[in-house]
């Protein structure tokens, strides 16, 4: 009989939408007969320590989320008491920003989360699942490792799984030699992968590839040089315990009021395979573009909306499909769907191509511009002038979208005159969407 299986998201995972990696495996694992339950415990967080407070909480750099949880999992370390001093000033700012005193993230460290936890470990039934995997990316490694830990030593019978990009090559190695309470990481894509190893699991049978595993305590892994293509073979992700569980916390909450629902229509990147953006750390060895037919996607975003009663998409590619703009957008401002998407472009889009998007329903873009000076864009390999960054801007604007773009600092080459060329450029531009930040490249 197929395991019953727990698929987990913690903080500091963003609250104000569903997770695309545990709204995916769900419908992978239901698809081979699995029954999958959900629990996105970083909405219970969320609102324990208040639902603005950790959406900020989630902007932040600095690992603060990782140091909140830290002193559960090693203690209170002469690390853990450096990271405080160390980042002091930022602490104190990250105080005023959520409108705290600065005793409030003290307060959240070493009560609310202690709190929590037991609370997660007590009040689920963790005994009813055979597996209990956890998603990591950004600043959710701590927060699930601990659970992890605590989980295992009650249950000490439940396989503990990890994925994500926290967990993808090395950091997944390096990861499960540490914490020894990890059986298995799935290091890379899961959809084939995963259902091979829960049946490795189930029938003893060898671990497939891309799974790092022991075998009498050494540890073992083969890499998976293979990208998952085969996208027709599974649904849309699915959301249900999202919804579910907001429900259960707060029935009038805003987030149920035609909730943002996450979908992905290609992977990869297209032009990161021929010139890989100098600065990007995306994707790593899943650069290979792949994307869904304009059948699908058309099929999915379809059963999307009315499943969740929703027309608000976010897309989480890298990087637009081009034959997107006219097969799916196009075809969308034809037929007069009341849809909105917030998608990632390269910044050459034309005049007739932007105005596709937006009669389509997008309305905001995210176009990578990063610098208006030929050098650095040169230097950052991102295959766009000056004058295209401009026309960007202005035409998104002609058209009513809202445009998210950032000036990037710090390159090894750069010089004073690329930002002298820049500042005389800006004046002449004040009537355009100004940059969300501007600030060095951080790794």
């Amino acid at each position: 009989m197929p395991s019953k299986i727990a698929l987990v998201n913690m903080p500091f995972g963003f609250h104000v939408y569903p997770s695309i990696q545990l709204g995916t495996l769900s419908t992978l694992l239901k698809t081979h007969g699995h029954q999958v339950k959900s629990f996105y415990l970083n909405l219970h967080f969320a609102h324990q320590i208040d639902l603005e407070v950790y959406n900020k909480l989630c902007e932040e750099r600095f690992l603060i989320g990782e140091w909140l949880f830290s002193h559960i999992l090693f203690g209170e370390s002469k690390g853990n008491k450096e990271y405080a001093d160390h980042f002091k000033s930022h602490l104190q700012s990250i105080s005023q920003k959520i409108n705290r005193p600065e005793s409030f993230l003290h307060d959240v460290k070493t009560q609310m989360v202690p709190e929590f936890l037991h609370w997660a470990v007590e009040t689920i039934n963790w005994g009813e699942y055979g597996v209990v995997g956890f998603t990591s990316t950004f600043n959710q490694n701590i927060a699930s490792v601990t659970l992890a830990k605590l989980i295992k030593e009650k249950y000490p019978a439940i396989k503990i799984m990890f994925g994500g990009s926290n967990f993808d090559s090395e950091m997944g190695l390096e990861y499960f030699r540490v914490f020894e309470w990890i059986d298995y990481v799935v290091s890379g894509e899961a959809e084939h992968v995963l259902p091979g190893l829960m049946e490795a699991v189930e029938s003893g049978d060898p671990i497939p590839k891309g799974v790092i595993h022991r075998v009498n305590g050494d540890l073992c892994f083969e890499e998976n040089l293979e990208n998952f293509t085969d996208f027709k073979k599974y649904g849309p992700p699915d959301y249900d315990d999202y919804i579910e569980t907001i429900r259960e916390i707060d029935p009038q909450s805003p987030l149920l009021d035609n909730p943002i629902i996450l979908y992905e229509t290609a992977r990869g990147c297209w032009w990161g395979e021929k010139h890989h953006c100098t600065f990007c750390g995306l994707n790593a060895s899943t650069m290979e573009f792949r994307a869904r037919s304009l059948e699908q996607v058309h099929a999915d975003l379809a059963d999307l909306s009315k499943r969740y009663n929703s027309y608000r998409f976010r897309l989480v590619d890298n990087i637009l499909e081009m034959k997107y703009i006219d097969g799916v957008f196009g075809e969308f401002a034809k037929n007069n769907y009341d849809l909105q998407f917030f998608i990632e472009v390269k910044s050459n889009l034309t005049k007739a191509q932007i105005k596709n998007l937006a009669h389509g329903g997008v309305n905001v873009i995210q176009p990578g511009i990063e610098s208006f000076s030929m050098n650095q864009l040169q230097e950052m390999d991102k295959g766009v002038r000056p004058l295209q960054n401009i026309f960007c801007l202005k035409w998104a604007l002609y058209y009513g979208m809202e445009v998210t773009w950032s000036i990037l600092t710090g390159f090894p080459q750069e010089t004073d005159a690329d930002y002298r060329q820049q500042i005389d450029l800006i004046q002449s531009l004040t009537h355009l969407q100004p940059p969300m930040a501007v600030g060095d490249i951080w790794l």
